[in-house]
């Protein structure tokens, strides 16, 4: 299993980074803006718990909206 984990930015809104998160993930809204908000006061939040090939793709698609994250082992 592995984590993606979000990184706060200065680039993109909150609101955009809620967005991709509902894109992204199928978060609903509360949910995305949870993750954003822990992301942007904590540096970092954990988006998603799942296999190495889906927590890859979820990275690269945050990538692909400019939003930087990583995929870490657990």
């Amino acid at each position: 299993m592995c984590q993606v984990v979000l990184f706060n930015d200065d680039h993109n809104s909150m609101e955009y980074v809620v967005l991709c998160l509902m894109h992204v993930f199928g978060y609903n809204l509360p949910i995305a803006a949870k993750v954003m908000f822990e992301a942007h006061s904590r540096g970092k939040s954990i988006a998603e718990v799942e296999s190495e090939a889906s927590a890859r793709r979820h990275q690269g698609q945050l990538a692909a909206h400019g939003l930087m994250s990583e995929v870490e082992s657990i």
